[in-house]
């Protein structure tokens, strides 16, 4: 009977031991984004018209702001974490681009996604917190409604050199979704990981289509092919150092 009885204990004991939590299963770090900006591999210096894009268009840059949101860490046993956070991000605003992500589970991870720009249950007309870079991103009701995805805007001379315009670069729209795969190891531990997210400009007007000023028009907005070719272009504007 006392064999029994201690049979019994042994047994439950297991059961007990195996339903606690994994303390390293459930260790979490966390890591940062600095965002830095090239134009194919230059600093970029704003205001100034001084970059040529693949089209020939030679331009500058005055104004750029955008959102990026479900951000996903992928292991490389395939797990995944996803964020929740949206970010907003403006070039001039140096608070802005660097992005924390708290609570990462540890491990060895393989890649990141992301889109620029909000999913479909997010981008809705006042959906996010009413802040005034919220509003200003607003996409009017009447044309869908929601939110800017991308801002981006400067000054760009014709390509007889002679003629300076504006361009403004809008993109909106559940279609335009821009969904960003970046291929890179890293390891998340109770450190906080640092990484570059290095972002190229020069990749909207490229790969796989060229974008030209003169002839795809210097302003996007509610222009359903040229906001699509941008779209495509966005896929790999980040790298991660």
């Amino acid at each position: 009977m006392k064999t029994l009885n201690y049979l019994i204990i042994i047994i439950i004991s297991t059961i007990l031991a195996s339903c606690k939590d994994d303390p390293i299963k459930n260790e979490t770090g966390d890591i940062n984004f600095n965002i830095l900006y090239n134009i194919d591999g230059e600093n970029l210096l704003l205001d100034t018209i001084k970059y040529t894009n693949a089209a020939g268009n030679k331009y500058s840059v005055n104004h750029f702001e955008y959102y990026i949101s479900g951000v996903t860490f992928i292991k490389n046993d395939e797990s995944k974490h996803t964020s929740n956070e949206v970010c907003y991000i403006n070039i001039k605003k140096s608070n802005t681009n660097v992005m924390n992500f708290t609570n990462i589970p540890i491990g060895e991870y393989k890649a990141v996604t992301f889109y620029i720009g909000l999913d479909s249950f997010t981008n809705k007309s006042n959906k996010l917190t009413n802040t005034i870079e919220n509003v200003n991103m607003a996409w009017p009701d009447a044309m869908g409604g929601g939110y800017h995805f991308i801002k981006l805007e400067g000054y760009f001379l014709d390509k007889s050199g002679t003629k300076q315009d504006g361009y403004a670069m809008h993109l909106g729209t559940n279609s335009n979704l821009i969904k960003i795969e970046i291929n890179h190891q890293f390891s998340i531990s109770k450190n906080t990981l640092n990484k570059k997210l290095l972002l190229n400009i020069n990749e909207w007007f490229k790969n796989p289509s060229n974008y030209d000023f003169d002839i795809d028009g210097n302003y996007s907005m509610g222009v359903e092919g040229a906001m699509s070719k941008l779209a495509k272009n966005g896929t790999d504007l980040f790298k991660i150092e």
